[in-house]
């Protein structure tokens, strides 16, 4: 299940906004101390969605200071892992004897089963990030592996790390096309990316289950594919090469999901130009333009394709936006 809520602190009054938000962290999140210097007029947000048991949760918040001790890991411990992705603002992170200092499009991990200290925003008006707890259950790796990144810092500009931040960036930006039973898939594929994250800092891919291997590797390919759809030359056999693959293995991944290459690829082009024919702003750009911007070999065979698959010629998607 697909489980969302929000707060705001601008939703109460001035002077109750700072004890508003440290109400709602602690009836969602692990027992935890928070202090500020912005208690009189505290301004925080935040978008919680329960994915089937990980909880991922988009956020800004002005500056403060996050602890959590023995005491309170005595009287309640999930027993999750704590992910900070980091999109703006710098976080101080002091566990396991390991400081951290994380800043922009990196990813900090704490354990809940451990004391930690979380200085946010320091010096900085607001923090803006993404935060996640996933159950170490959830997880193939070793809980003693995990000792080594427990107050280490990640990279989120290459490798699993950007996967992740992009992921759970696009699903906190529009949630509304899912659907509460999307919450088992959405939850994998999460589950999924911080193995694969963890796996690769501590290089023990090895340790991944054969299903998580495979798993990682679609998202991988398909996350190629995304960042190329604008070349025409794409095809599976520059796919397969540029990921170290064979064809008939590339082939293989999409046929399990139901879908060929080609025709993913050709999927992704049209939902691409879709979007930008529907975009008011990008009403002077010619159709021509966006075909091309999309990969398609020509205007001729780009509007075949777009009749074929939504039933309508891109001129009237065109001439739909303008009318309204």
């Amino acid at each position: 299940m697909m489980i969302e809520s929000r707060f705001d602190t601008t939703d109460v009054t001035p002077e109750d906004r700072f004890d508003y938000w440290r109400e709602a962290i602690e009836k969602t999140h692990a027992p935890i101390s928070i202090t500020s210097d912005h208690t009189e007029d505290f301004l925080g947000r935040q978008h919680l969605m329960m994915l089937d048991g990980i909880l991922v949760w988009p956020t800004v918040f002005q500056p403060v200071v996050f602890e959590r001790s023995a005491k309170q890991i005595r009287a309640s411990d999930p027993e999750c892992y704590h992910l900070s992705l980091v999109r703006s603002g710098r976080l101080e992170v002091d566990s396991q004897g390991k400081a951290s200092d994380v800043r922009r499009q990196e990813i900090s991990v704490v354990d809940t089963s451990r004391p930690f200290r979380i200085r946010s925003a320091w010096g900085l008006s607001k923090q803006v990030g993404i935060g996640i707890e996933i159950p170490k259950a959830a997880l193939d790796l070793p809980v003693d592996e995990m000792d080594e990144l427990i107050g280490r810092k990640m990279t989120a500009r290459k490798g699993y790390g950007a996967l992740l931040l992009g992921f759970v960036s696009q699903l906190s930006k529009d949630a509304s096309c899912y659907g509460p039973h999307d919450g088992q898939r959405l939850a994998a594929v999460t589950r999924d990316l911080i193995s694969g994250l963890f796996s690769q800092s501590l290089e023990a891919d090895d340790g991944l289950s054969h299903e998580t291997r495979e798993n990682l590797l679609a998202l991988r390919v398909e996350e190629f594919i995304r960042s190329r759809l604008g070349d025409a030359r794409l095809t599976p056999q520059v796919v397969a090469q540029a990921n170290s693959i064979s064809t008939s293995y590339l082939h293989r991944i999409f046929r399990a999901r139901g879908v060929t290459v080609n025709a993913w690829i050709r999927e992704q082009r049209l939902a691409g130009a879709r979007r930008d024919l529907m975009n008011p702003d990008l009403g002077s750009v010619l159709i021509y333009r966006v075909s091309q911007k999309w990969g398609f070999s020509s205007p001729a065979v780009f509007s075949r394709a777009y009749r074929d698959f939504y039933g309508v010629s891109p001129r009237e998607t065109k001439e739909g936006v303008g009318a309204l």
